[in-house]
């Protein structure tokens, strides 16, 4: 080996073949990953000499296997014309998956050009559960639920949906795992028998309405009052047309209430985005609330970066209502309205059709 070349550019090299995955290498494939392992090498006069020292080590310590006598000899050292790499041969040879014996809903792995170990062991376990659940009749639980039987991990399933390539329709999909992705749950208390639900931002806002609705003695449409986890609710949303509080899908109007910021308005018209998407309920700002919140002192002067986010789901003139706010570059928190507000709203919502005036 020459002095100019380094164990580490000839580990580099061996790394570099290994990984190509070929079982041949042509010279024009070694030169080039030659340049990108020793780099220093490119142009200088000892270049085609290090790489002849480079390949004999490799082919004295079992890496690759030189040419009994297909050689370049347009070089000085000569270098092969190609080399093979064994440990390419022994890969492509084992491919365990194509001969496993997939249940049919899983025969398409075994046409695949390539699986880990971590995948095939997945895929395993899955075909397992397939010919254990034959012909029963197998509950729909929730994903994660099925993820431990399956794999031990309660999260993998979810992983593997969100991620990998072997997960889609005609492949792993949820039905074929009679699972389902169940949303966040809304934490909500019923405060009343109508259909209306209002969902607030901030926790402390979510049991002073509780409280307000419950205790009120006139009647009004909200039957609901739920707690949006800030952040959370775009996310919750798929809850709307399943179970809030017990009482089933939402059936009357979605009211929402948040901070008058960038932030809380960003909740709102993600909210109202995703539900739209989902086919689920109007997601609608109470407007009473919102406005309440124009007279309230601003917070956080000078301090908060203003967009025309929430514009179009306020409205015009509400969106108009909070000039004063976005000019001062602060805020208001839900928190600075009173709880009579709270109820003053909900008295003058119109009842659905059906439900007492």
């Amino acid at each position: 080996m020459t002095a100019a070349v380094s164990k580490s550019e000839i580990r580099s090299l061996a790394e570099a073949l290994v990984a190509s995955g070929k079982v041949r290498v042509t010279r024009r494939e070694l030169t080039a990953l030659w340049a990108r392992t020793a780099p220093k090498l490119v142009g200088e006069p000892g270049q085609v000499a290090g790489l002849a020292a480079a390949l004999t080590e490799l082919a004295s310590d079992g890496v690759i296997k030189l040419p009994a006598g297909a050689w370049d000899t347009s070089t000085f050292p000569a270098l092969p014309r190609s080399v093979r790499i064994p440990a390419a041969r022994r890969d492509v040879r084992a491919r365990p998956w194509t001969q496993f014996p997939w249940c049919g809903e899983l025969g398409w792995i075994a046409s695949l050009r390539t699986l880990s170990n971590a995948q095939f062991n997945d895929l395993v376990a899955v075909n397992s559960w397939l010919a254990d659940t034959r012909g029963i009749d197998v509950p729909i639980v929730p994903m994660r639920y099925r993820s431990v039987q399956l794999f031990g991990d309660e999260k993998r399933l979810e992983r593997l949906a969100r991620s990998s390539p072997l997960f889609g329709p005609g492949l792993l999909n949820l039905e074929l795992l009679v699972c389902r992705r169940f949303p966040p749950p809304l934490a909500a208390a019923e405060v009343g028998s109508g259909l209306d639900l209002l969902v607030v931002e901030n926790s402390d806002t979510y049991w002073v309405a509780v409280e307000a609705l419950r205790n009120h003695l006139t009647a009004h449409p909200v039957g609901v009052v739920a707690w949006g986890c800030g952040k959370s609710f775009p996310a919750q949303t798929p809850t709307l047309t399943i179970d809030v509080a017990g009482r089933g899908p939402v059936g009357g109007t979605v009211w929402y209430w948040g901070d008058m910021d960038p932030e809380g308005l960003a909740i709102a018209v993600d909210a109202a985005t995703a539900s739209t998407h989902l086919g689920g309920p109007p997601v609608r700002p109470a407007t009473a609330l919102w406005a309440a919140m124009a007279d309230r002192p601003v917070q956080a002067v000078g301090t908060v970066t203003w967009s025309d986010i929430g514009r179009e789901w306020l409205g015009r003139d509400l969106h108009a209502n909070f000039a004063a706010v976005r000019s001062a570059r602060g805020r208001v928190a839900q928190e600075a309205v009173p709880a009579t507000v709270i109820t003053e709203w909900a008295a003058a919502l119109r009842p659905h059709r059906g439900e007492p005036a």
